[in-house]
Parts: C-alpha cells; structure tokens; sequence
C-alpha cells in the first residue's frame, strides 16, 4: 500500500511547523502520492526559469572554471542545509527545500550587479512614465521572484506561473536580510499580504519558521562558498583571510558544518531561528571581508561597465523594435535570416499573451524577458545585434 501524502508530516514534532498550506491562487486536485509542498519542488526544479539559474551570476561573470559556483550551485547548496536544520528541529522539510529551491528565481543577469543595470533603467523609464514606478519602482530580485513565480516561470509546454503555496510565495519574497545584533529570526505575521508589496524591507521576516531557517541558512551557504570560488580564481590568497574568520573553519565544508550546528542548537526547542552572538559576529565580518576583498575587486568587477551597457543597449534596442515597428506582429520565426534574439522575445510574447494586456507597459515587457536571460544569452544576443559580422 502506498504511503498517505501527510504521512510524511508526522515527522513535523516542532509545534509552529507548517503542516498544511493556506492554499495557492488556483486551487489543484489532490495527489495521492506528493505533500503539497514536494509539488511545489518538482514545480520549480521543472521550470525554465529555475534551469536559467545554471548560467546565471553568483558572484563571478559565466565562469569557465566547473569548480565555480553559479546560481544554480547556491540555491542547492542552500536547499540541502536548509533541510539538515528542517530535520533536526522538527520542521517541514518539503517546505523547507522548496523555499530554498525558489529564493532567487528572480535574479537578473549578472547577479546583484544586474540588478543595478536594471535599476538604472527602471530610473529612466520613471522619468518618462510616472505610471511605471507604481508598477515596479525599482528591481529587487526578491519581490521580483515573486512576480516570476507568480506570473512568468513556465514549465516547458503548460501555462505561465507555477501556482504556488502561500508558505512558499511568502518565503521567497521574504528570503533576504541580516541581522547581526538580534541574531535570530522570529517568523512574521500569518496574515500577510504577498501582492502589497514593493520592496523588500516591506516583506518583513518571512511567516513561517521553514522560512527563516533558508534566510539564515542563506548567508552561510554562501559566505563560504564565496571564498572558496576567490581562492579558485586567485583574487585573494589563504594568507590574507584573517584568523579570526578562520575560526569557524579552515575551508568551506567547516564553516558550513559548524554555523549550520551553531543553528541547530540555538534554535532547538525555540519559536524562532537563532545563531550565536559570537558566531553572528563572526559572519558579519566574514560579510564585511568579503565586500572589500571580493565583491568589490577589480576582477569582480572588471567587466562590469560593459555589462551594464551591454544590458542597457539591448533594452534599448528590443523596446525600439516593439515600440516603433510592425516587426514581430509579422515575425516569421521560421525565416534563418531572422536574429535569434528576436526569435526568442517573439516567442516569448507568445507565451505571455494572457499575462500582458493592453495596458501593460511595453518598457515592462521588455524588462521581464530581459531580466530573465542568462549572462551567456545577453552577450550572445548583444553581439548578434550589435558586433559587425563579414558579410563576404
């Protein structure tokens, strides 16, 4: 006999685990087989989105190198830790690794500094259109993931949006921010209001303790992972990293392993999730190293002015051809002469023809399949566009 799809909650002993979800937005047929939330994982790993995460910028541009991280590397990374503290403490695991899974569904290209080179268009865009910064009036890759999940992740041939869980919706617009002096997270309201939200000091902590475990989970997942991949491409030396970082670890699999049990132990039998005030202190200089020694170094950001144009041209020109042409109402994608590129957003408009309406402004239509590439396919895209090819 097959096991009951709440068989697996049994194992949820912490009193405030989310046993069973508030709901999603378009109600689905039980599954005799799955929880609710291990859905949202097979979702989310199933969608096109979440696959882009394999080329997209954790903290070094299209690495070449295997043994540096991309997104996708980060978000499992987190998902696996996330669940070891769901385990130990209690908590619903599915929930947890679904929320881990999702967190950054909605970065840009070239991670947090795409997010920038989006910003700066968004702050364009406001100048000649007040109506758009009611809309979005900036681009946080968290409140952004939401609206991916939402409305733009597709799952190969089905509709756009993956119709999540409240829990899980919630967790991903709440994912982001430190705080070192507290050194806990205690889950926020219940009764929340996921489509009111614009930024994300609004999102608060998330609701839900599965929640808190993959923010805090998510500092140390890639604190140092960071270091490792600075070591690997040679912007920092194991001589320069200060002994007193080192202390929670010689190498990545220590640190991880050691603040993941400093969490365990201080969020044990709690209605929150916690850290030692000693260990607490510990990341945030870890942070604060890797700020000045990494982030922001000179081969971090050595292409980062051509990046940002890269990405600003590139709006330019597709808002250009949308705004200003007939092109894609008479596109013919079967046509080899056409750009890629082109063939890509025509498809793409296809696929969100229910999303968009009339009203919707072309300057966010061009955005959302902007900040949906990857790195390689921005560049692919530029110089199919713009980089002179023989012509004989």
């Amino acid at each position: 006999m097959y096991r009951n799809q709440y068989d697996e909650y049994k194992c949820c002993t912490h009193p405030l685990a989310a046993i069973k979800t508030k709901g999603r937005k378009e109600k689905l047929e039980s599954d005799d087989f799955r929880t609710d939330f291990q859905r949202d994982i097979h979702r989310i790993i199933y969608s096109q989105a979440f696959r882009r995460l394999r080329h997209k910028t954790q903290v070094f541009y299209f690495p070449q190198n295997d043994h540096i991280s991309t997104r996708l590397d980060h978000v499992n990374f987190v998902a696996q830790a996330s669940r070891t503290v769901a385990r130990c403490l209690g908590l619903n695991e599915d929930l947890t690794e679904a929320i881990a899974l999702a967190h950054d569904i909605g970065h840009a290209p070239f991670g947090h500094q795409g997010e920038n080179f989006l910003n700066a268009i968004i702050e364009k865009i406001c100048k000649h259109n007040s109506d758009f910064k009611r809309i979005m009036p900036g681009f946080e890759h968290e409140v952004y993931g939401l609206r991916v999940v939402d409305k733009l992740a597709k799952r190969d041939r089905a509709k756009p949006g993956l119709n999540l869980t409240w829990e899980v919706r919630d967790g991903i617009i709440s994912h982001c921010g430190e705080d070192f002096e507290k050194c806990k997270l205690e889950p926020g309201p219940l009764d929340k209001d996921l489509k009111a939200i614009h930024n994300k000091d609004q999102a608060g902590n998330p609701a839900t303790l599965e929640g808190c475990v993959v923010r805090m989970v998510d500092k140390i997942a890639y604190l140092g992972k960071d270091i490792e991949d600075a070591l690997e491409a040679r912007v920092i030396t194991v001589e320069e990293i200060p002994d007193r970082i080192a202390k929670l670890g010689t190498n990545n699999g220590e640190m991880v392993g050691n603040l993941i049990e400093d969490v365990i132990r201080s969020s044990y039998g709690k209605d929150y999730i916690a850290i030692s005030h000693q260990n607490g202190g510990l990341m945030h200089e870890v942070i604060d190293f890797n700020n000045k020694y990494i982030y922001k170094t000179e081969k971090a950001e050595k292409y980062k002015s051509q990046a940002s144009k890269s990405t600003q041209l590139l709006f330019d020109s597709l808002l250009n051809k949308l705004q200003h042409t007939e092109y894609f109402k008479n596109f013919n994608p079967q046509n080899p002469d056409e750009y890629n590129v082109y063939k890509q957003f025509c498809k793409f408009l296809d696929d969100m023809s229910n999303i968009y309406d009339e009203d919707t402004p072309d300057e966010l239509v061009v955005l959302d399949f902007v900040a949906g590439m990857t790195d390689t396919f921005l560049l692919r895209s530029f110089e199919e566009l713009f980089v002179p090819k023989p012509i004989v």
